[in-house]
């Protein structure tokens, strides 16, 4: 095999790991272009058509699915040993790309990313609101955390935490509005969207029950949703250990405490199990750490 065999055999698989060549330009220092030249010439050199591709297909062919379970392991372990040893010796540096929720920013990145510059002054963060990841290769973000389980392709998720949620208004709302005997009257009233959730999921009477939601209003902020209301704009869906706080302020109040709300949840979000930058996986393992009794943080997740 010569060395030029070996590059083309490399961004073969980086191809397949990231399910094509725009998706894997992305990541490596590679066009569309060159990767795609690189895999014709490898199917040259092998006399076997490794992958189908169009503009809107990437399917392995068989040589394609032996070529890849028998050496992308090899490059796996050999990125692996290296990132290891490099990590050893070299400073911190680069840049590192963040998406959340704004709460989230407030109560948990903010402070790990200040803590984390100090500490590495080589190392620039970026921090935009986002509770998906619908921009996440676009705008190259590096780790995302999301309020519920990503469908892009080719990332990576690990649950964060989980918390119980609850409904509730404020009585001025109430009094003018009514207050809700059962799921199906939300739908005559305001509802408060923090996310970009379609639906809440409510159990009633041992019965799952779905409310399609068309909101009053909605912000990508659950601090913000809960605050509007506290001013009478609607019933919102906000963490059960959060409310208490606002009942001790008379600025909320239960609703339809017979029920049982769906679990939030927040993930954390990257793209590659291997090749991730030392700098990322770092301030990763740091958010980790911190979630790991996160029941003060979450009480403050709407406030």
């Amino acid at each position: 095999m010569s060395a030029k065999d070996l590059t083309h055999l490399y961004l073969f698989c980086q191809a397949v790991r990231y399910g094509g060549f725009a998706a894997a330009s992305l990541h490596i220092d590679a066009s569309p272009p060159t990767l795609s030249r690189a895999v014709t010439s490898l199917e040259q050199s092998l006399c076997e058509k490794l992958v189908h591709r169009n503009a809107k297909q990437f399917q392995l062919t068989a040589a394609g699915e032996q070529c890849i379970k028998q050496f992308s392991p090899l490059f796996d372990t050999l990125s692996s040993n290296w990132q290891g040893i490099n990590n050893q010796h070299s400073e911190l540096s680069g840049d590192i790309h963040i998406s959340c929720p704004e709460p989230f920013a407030d109560f948990i990145v903010q402070s790990i990313a200040i803590d984390f510059m100090t500490a590495h002054p080589k190392v620039n963060i970026h921090i935009k609101f986002a509770s998906d990841t619908q921009r996440f290769f676009g705008d190259q973000i590096d780790l995302a955390v999301v309020t519920k389980p990503t469908k892009t392709p080719h990332l990576i998720q690990k649950l964060l935490f989980e918390m119980p949620l609850t409904l509730a208004a404020n009585s001025d709302y109430l009094n003018k509005f009514g207050r809700p005997q059962c799921v199906e009257d939300l739908e005559q009233h305001n509802l408060l969207a923090a996310n970009t959730l379609g639906a809440w999921q409510i159990e009633e009477n041992n019965e799952n029950k779905r409310v399609e939601l068309n909101p009053k209003y909605s912000v990508n902020s659950l601090r913000l949703a809960t605050h509007a209301a506290t001013k009478g704009v609607g019933i919102c869906l906000l963490p059960k250990n959060a409310l208490n706080s606002f009942i001790d302020k008379g600025s909320l109040v239960p609703v339809l405490e017979h029920t049982k709300c769906q679990t939030g949840r927040g993930y954390l979000v990257w793209s590659d199990r291997i090749l991730i930058p030392a700098r990322v996986a770092k301030f990763r393992d740091l958010i980790i750490e911190e979630l790991k009794n996160g029941a003060d943080f979450l009480a403050q997740l709407s406030r």
